[in-house]
This record gives C-alpha cells, sequence and structure tokens, in this order.
C-alpha cells in the first residue's frame, strides 16, 4: 500500500512558467510518454521549443515502452523540459531502501518497470554496477518532483482531484491513481482554472482513440473543466503523444514512431527490452552484428558466405540430422551426411561404419540423462563459405593513400 502523503507543490516552479506565459512565451503539457524516446524527441521537433519555451510533461514518462531510462536522461539534461510524479514513478521510487539502498518492489516490476529497469542494462552495455548506479540516481531525482503544478488559469496535475475533498487537502495518492470520479464528477472542482491531466488514456474517455478529450463541463469563462492529455503512446488503434499549448489551446499531436511499435507484434504489457532485464536484447543486438562483421572478415581473405536464407536452410537441415539420433548400449549414433558435413569428430568421438552408412559415435559421460542432445549447430560466427573469391590487395580494398613525394611535387 503506498503512503497517503499529502501532494506537493514547486511554489517557484510554478511562478516560473507563469512568468513566461505572461511574457509571451510558450507552455505545452504532454500526456504520458511511457519511455517512448524517439516518439518524444519528434513530438518536441514538431514543436520548434525555444530557449525560453516550456514543455511539462504530466508524470508517467518511465514503464511500459522501449528507452525509459534515455527518457530520463533526456529530461534532465535539457532544461526546457520538466515533469511531474506520476503512479509509475512513484512505484519506482518505491525499490528506494535506507542508507541509498536499492531493492527493485516486485509490484511496481509486474506493471512495466521490468522494461524500465531493463532499459537501464542496456544502456550500460550490460554493466549491472553501472545500471544500479544511474538507475539510483534518477530515483533519488524523481523522488523529489512535485506532483502538481498551480497557474493562473491552469491546474497540471497527472491523475487529477477526488471531488470529495477540498482541493487543499488532497494527498500524493488522490492526484496520482483517481480516475472515474474525477472526470466523471458533473461540476467544475476549481471555477478559475481547467484541469490538465494524464493518466487515463482518452480510448476510455472519447469517441476517437488517440484524440485529445475536453471536458462538457465548463467553467464560468466557457472554458472546459479539465482536458485529458493521455492519447496513449501504445493503443494498437492511433497511438502517440499530443502537447496541448496553455497559451492558445491548440493541440499537436505526434504519433508513435514505427520503431517503438513494439505493442504491434506483441501480447505483452511492456517492450521486450523488459525480458530478461535487458540481458536478452543485448544479445539479440551482439547477434545481429555477428554475421556482417563476418561478412567482412570473410571478404578481406577472399571468401564469400552464403546469403542468409541458404545458411537458414543449413541450420535447419543440420537440426534435422541431429534430431535423428538412437541410443544403444550406452553409445549415442548421430547420423551425418557425406556431402558438406561440418561435424568433425575429436578424441571424445568415434567414427564406426554401419550398414553402409557413416555414422558419429559420441560416449555419454556418467550421469548423462539418455535424452540429451549433443549439440551440433556452428556458434554464431561461424559460417560455411560457399567458394572462394579473388583476394583484394590491402590498397585497392581500403584505397590506401600515399602522400606524395617531395620530387613528385617539384615536377608537378
Amino acid at each position: 500500500m503506498l503512503p497517503a502523503t499529502p501532494s506537493h507543490r514547486d511554489h517557484a516552479l510554478e511562478a516560473d512558467l507563469q512568468a513566461r506565459l505572461d511574457h509571451g512565451h510558450r507552455i505545452y503539457a504532454v500526456g504520458d510518454v511511457h519511455g517512448h524516446l524517439g516518439t518524444l524527441r519528434a513530438l518536441l521537433h514538431r514543436l520548434k521549443v525555444g530557449d525560453e519555451d516550456r514543455v511539462v510533461l504530466l508524470g508517467d514518462a518511465i514503464d511500459r515502452g522501449p528507452d525509459a531510462a534515455g527518457v530520463l536522461d533526456l529530461v534532465r539534461k535539457d532544461p526546457r523540459l520538466l515533469l511531474l510524479l506520476g503512479n509509475h514513478e512513484r512505484m519506482a521510487t518505491m525499490s528506494l531502501c535506507s542508507e541509498r539502498g536499492l531493492t527493485l518492489w516486485q509490484p511496481w516490476m509486474q506493471r512495466g518497470g521490468s522494461a524500465t529497469w531493463g532499459s537501464y542494462v542496456v544502456r550500460a552495455e550490460g554493466e549491472l554496477h553501472l545500471a544500479r548506479a544511474a538507475f539510483l540516481d534518477d530515483l533519488l531525482w524523481l523522488n523529489d518532483l512535485p506532483t502538481e503544478l498551480v497557474l493562473n488559469r491552469f491546474r497540471l496535475v497527472h491523475a487529477g482531484y477526488d471531488p470529495r475533498k477540498p482541493l487543499n487537502e488532497q494527498t500524493e495518492h488522490d492526484v496520482l491513481w483517481i480516475r472515474r470520479r474525477f472526470y466523471k464528477h458533473d461540476e467544475p472542482l476549481d471555477p478559475r482554472r481547467t484541469v490538465v491531466f494524464g493518466h487515463s488514456t482518452t480510448t476510455k474517455l472519447g469517441p476517437r482513440p488517440g484524440e485529445v478529450v475536453r471536458s462538457d463541463v465548463l467553467l464560468r469563462n466557457g472554458r472546459p473543466a479539465w482536458v485529458a492529455m493521455d492519447v496513449g503512446a501504445y493503443n494498437h488503434a492511433d497511438p502517440g503523444l499530443a502537447a496541448l499549448d496553455l497559451a492558445t489551446g491548440t493541440v499537436v499531436r505526434q504519433r508513435t514512431l514505427p520503431s517503438e511499435r513494439w505493442f504491434d507484434d506483441s501480447e505483452s504489457g511492456e517492450a521486450p527490452v523488459g525480458r530478461a532485464f535487458g540481458l536478452q536484447v543485448l544479445r539479440e543486438r551482439s547477434a545481429s552484428h555477428a554475421r556482417p562483421r563476418a561478412a567482412v572478415y570473410a571478404s578481406v581473405t577472399g571468401l564469400i558466405l552464403p546469403p542468409d536464407n541458404a545458411c537458414r536452410r543449413w541450420a535447419e537441415g543440420q537440426a534435422a540430422i541431429a534430431s535423428k539420433e538412437a541410443v544403444d548400449d550406452g553409445w549415442r549414433f548421430i547420423r551425418a551426411r557425406s556431402v558438406e558435413r561440418t561435424f568433425r569428430p575429436s578424441l571424445d568421438h568415434r567414427v564406426s561404419t554401419a550398414q553402409g552408412q557413416r555414422r558419429h559415435r559420441v560416449m555419454l559421460g556418467p550421469g548423462t540423462p539418455p535424452a540429451r542432445k549433443h549439440p551440433s549447430l556452428p556458434p554464431p560466427e561461424r559460417y560455411r563459405v560457399v567458394r572462394a573469391g579473388r583476394i583484394e590487395p590491402l590498397e585497392e580494398r581500403y584505397a590506401v593513400q600515399r602522400f606524395p613525394s617531395p620530387e613528385h611535387l617539384m615536377q608537378a
């Protein structure tokens, strides 16, 4: 159970934002980013944010998406970006222990936190102590974020307010977690200010998914009582991010980039960076570079590798051969083809002839389960050579440029 602490405001920041509005600078409010760093960058480019403008992220900048660590890194380095505390940030800070310790809070990990932690592991290139140090530093920063900002005509908050309580008695739990009780209320909570919030995706509030929704309840001056900004960065209908210009009321929308649409081919509630806390993603990234690197090495020596599909078919054929194994009196027989056979017997393997077919007999070690199969596929960087080509001299391949001699310059 999260603690019911009072909501937190930053009065100095509120005065700064209001002064910027009064001087004609732009202040934008952006809904839940949820780790979609590339889409956030595209939105900022579309907004053409100036040095004196400010962009307020309404909480939930982390979790679910592919690069939450990158989002926080961008926010902390760019003075034009501000962040309010969201319920996902608060759940993440529950991992803080006494004496600057860190223990990943399991309820948070099960609600998108594993993708966030995985993004730190990937950014640290698998160095877990570096990932832990960076994550701990960000948690201490998140823990001090304000939960709401109150301006002359707007209230910026993550989830909303409990209509059963006065505005000055709202708890942190209210402003970070409330949903239907707030936006289903039929009277304005603040007669002077429009509440701009995220948290609840607009697919539940409006007729069209992916669109900003304004309340039908109006203030005295005709403005809506609230504006919902979480258009859903990972909804399947029309995902994206939206920014509201507080001065003009106009909305700028950026669709989620194709490179960050992890949800199209996944039934999981978070990006695949969360698998094995980012380590599996590192393995896949390393494997994706294995073949291009091997192709470069082979071309220097004049060897030509087959296409990817040919390698895949050959590997599948080897796997099919390895699956046709039989166990006979403690010996395992692996049938191999006489052509393109890559399995070479070592001291632990003996070659025998039975019924006119070549077989490799592999002796099982003591205690080995009979059903265990011998690995026969090559490592990722081992490829079958199709044919040998001409070996290009290094000078021709890399176009080594030699400096002209002084005699040559004098002749020129």
